[in-house]
């Protein structure tokens, strides 16, 4: 499990690199290891994989890291990190509008940036189910799979993009009707319950990788 653990987590941590989604200072990657209380992190600044309890409070990134996955038992994998668009909707201060299908689908409900340190504010914010926040300055994304997370990731920022442009521009941002989110997050939602089942008993869920 553990050898398998450390393939996956550095297949991750290149694919989000390969996507300009982590290697700066400050960025980190995890994932929840299936059946147990412990997780898996590599911190950009030393490369170093880690194995850490979820009550991990030691250190910054595996005290946030830990702290996501008790909120959030779906949870297969997490990162954090700083990333143009998501900084700049951070420096705005403002909340990503859902605009697209895909962003209902697998990103869910969005909140304003909360502050670095707060993490009651933090739960407030995942604890619908949605897959992305702005932490401080930083995106946290969430996956169910290791997978997902770097497909949430992406899309997250390209959703950002979008957004600080549509706003740049003065025109009227419109979001997608209150239905169609309310139908995609159901379905979201299940999904993540299923997650959360799986990781009990002790796999990483199938069936959630596609777009």
């Amino acid at each position: 499990m553990t050898k398998g653990m450390e393939d996956l987590l550095r297949t991750v941590e290149r694919r989000l690199g390969e996507k300009g989604l982590f290697g700066k200072a400050g960025d980190s990657v995890s994932l929840r290891i299936p059946g147990s209380t412990r997780f898996m992190i590599c911190e950009a600044s030393d490369g170093a994989l880690r194995t850490l309890e979820l009550d991990a409070r030691s250190e910054e990134a595996g005290s946030i890291h830990g702290f996501v996955y008790r909120v959030r038992p779906d949870a297969g994998a997490i990162v954090l990190g700083s990333t143009p668009w998501t900084g700049a909707v951070a420096a705005m201060g403002a909340r990503v509008p859902t605009l697209f299908d895909e962003q209902a689908r697998h990103i869910g409900k969005t909140h304003a940036p909360v502050p670095e340190s707060d993490q009651e504010a933090l739960s407030i914010a995942l604890r619908d189910g949605g897959n992305a926040a702005i932490l401080g300055a930083r995106r946290l994304g969430i996956g169910s799979t290791p997978n997902r997370v770097v497909l949430n990731a992406d899309l997250f920022e390209k959703c950002s993009k979008a957004f600080v442009i549509a706003s740049a521009s003065g025109q009227a941002i419109r979001s997608l009707p209150t239905w169609v989110t309310e139908i995609w997050n159901r379905r979201l939602i299940s999904d993540q319950s299923r997650a959360g089942k799986a990781y009990r008993s002790g796999r990483i869920p199938e069936g959630m990788d596609a777009y």
